[in-house]
């Protein structure tokens, strides 16, 4: 790879030991690190990555946390894709899960959901594997860095109005897609996540959303927060503390009644 070319990525800032190896590849992948939502490393708007150690992996699949983290990556992004590292006898012998079982999920995960499983050794070697996504990602297929949406020039008013909806958070050209399939214009998806609200339990806990958006699926509680700060300065979060000062405060107040 040529020293002049420098890529770049996105990094969740909980993958500690992963930049400690990006720091000694500086001449080659520049990182930006970022708390995120969706994904562990993000390549390009089209290309994100999930990475899993293989204990982690099998632990996601016990506790049912895998398949949900894969769908909202594949909701996200046009190409999903999962890193697993180090799937190894130690791993097979120790978790107490059957082989089988755990080959009929890279099954499902690969042909059923379509999601590219690249397997990989060690850290290290998961290294690589970013290194050469990222170099056919931004040179070879000529897509960019992650840090710019060109709009082509010869693009429908269609692909205008979702290119105009993949600037919001946590959100790719898929996601944008459907919200421009249902609500026609970027004006009316900003009033539909304005008149979408949080709905909070009896504790004062987030349980979901209700309006607009609560017929789409992969529009959760932290995308309507999110972007309603972003949008119009809303502060969901500060909704939530209220709720759940207001739900205590009562508990307080009937317990010395």
């Amino acid at each position: 790879m040529s020293q002049e070319i420098k890529l770049k990525i996105i990094v969740d800032n909980r993958e500690r030991k992963l930049m400690e190896l990006l720091d000694k590849k500086k001449d080659t992948i520049e990182y930006e690190s970022q708390q995120l939502d969706i994904a562990d490393i993000v390549v390009s708007k089209d290309v994100a990555i999930e990475r899993k150690e293989g204990f982690d992996f099998v632990s996601s699949i016990m506790d049912n946390r895998l398949f949900e983290q894969l769908m909202r990556l594949q909701e996200t992004y046009p190409v999903p894709i999962l890193i697993l590292e180090g799937l190894n006898d130690d791993v097979f012998e120790n978790t107490g899960m059957k082989i089988n079982s755990i080959y009929g999920v890279l099954a499902k995960i690969s042909y059923v959901m379509g999601i590219s499983v690249i397997p990989t050794r060690n850290l290290e070697d998961t290294v690589i594997a970013i290194e050469r996504i990222a170099y056919r990602e931004q040179v070879k297929n000529d897509a960019g860095t992650i840090l710019s949406r060109p709009a082509p020039k010869q693009m429908s008013i269609e692909g205008r109005r979702t290119f105009v909806i993949e600037g919001l958070i946590d959100i790719g050209a898929k996601k944008a897609k459907e919200l421009i399939e249902k609500f026609k214009t970027p004006f009316n998806v900003l009033k539909a996540i304005k008149n979408t609200k949080i709905i909070y339990t009896r504790t004062g806990n987030v349980k979901g959303i209700d309006g607009p958006l609560k017929e789409l699926h992969g529009f959760g509680p932290k995308f309507i927060i999110k972007n309603k700060k972003l949008l119009f300065d809303i502060d969901e979060q500060l909704q939530i503390n209220k709720e759940k000062n207001q739900t205590t405060k009562q508990k307080k107040l009937f317990k010395t009644q």
